[in-house]
């Protein structure tokens, strides 16, 4: 991790197109757009091109954390979904945001951001490891619930992964479709499970290992305690 306080300074870049995966440096990003909501509104300008469609492979989908996710912060483990959005029409960049623990474990795992483009030839889902990340067959997950897949990838994976999947509405490529974690906490607007299953994207599960540097750890605890006694 960088020697940032509250950012990783780094942002996975996924194609499944090509099946690659990279970790770039973010941290002029990081620096000057607030949040996950920021991030994801700069890399939305930055990487898709013009006239692209939510379902087209050139769309990213895009998932951004802010630098308080993953610290004790009150009200901070929030994690922001943008892209080209399903459900706009006409169809437009739009954003929604998903609480539970999945951006603090992808913070963890050492990521600010995902960026996902291209389109997989058959189902898949993302695994994140840490420093480890690979694009996994999910052929025998496609076609479940999102709850039973996140059954199915805790199996594989640990109990205490994070998970944020798609269920069949998304692979059929609903416009309404959500991004469920395993908290039970939805991506509930902008029909982004629809972009994920236009993707052969069946979910990303994560497990990190690192921790956020914080600045003032005390005053943050002690700030916590005011607002959140």
């Amino acid at each position: 991790m960088s020697g940032l306080c509250g950012w990783t300074g780094r942002i996975l870049k996924i194609d499944l197109s090509a099946g690659s995966a990279e970790t770039v440096e973010g941290t002029a990003l990081q620096k000057k757009f607030l949040g996950g909501k920021g991030l994801n509104h700069r890399l939305a300008w930055d990487e898709i091109p013009a006239g692209a469609g939510p379902f087209d492979p050139e769309n990213r989908l895009l998932i951004s954390v802010g630098p308080l996710t993953g610290t004790p912060a009150p009200t901070s483990g929030r994690t922001e979904i943008g892209g080209i959005a399903a459900q706009s029409c006409p169809p437009m960049y739009s954003h929604s945001g998903v609480g539970g623990w999945f951006g603090a474990e992808l913070k963890y795992a050492g990521y600010d951001s995902v960026v996902i483009t291209g389109a997989a030839p058959s189902p898949v889902y993302l695994w994140i490891n840490d420093n480890t990340v690979e694009i996994r067959d999910a052929g025998r997950l496609w076609g479940l619930g999102a709850y039973d897949t996140q059954r199915r990838l805790k199996a594989i994976h640990g109990s205490d992964v994070r998970c944020l999947v798609i269920g069949p509405a998304g692979e059929r490529r609903s416009r309404i479709a959500i991004l469920l974690t395993d908290t039970e906490n939805a991506a509930g607007q902008g029909g982004f499970g629809g972009v994920a299953g236009s993707k052969n994207l069946k979910g990303i599960c994560v497990k990190g290992t690192g921790r956020v540097r914080i600045a003032h750890p005390k005053d943050l605890l002690d700030l916590r305690r005011e607002l959140a006694p």
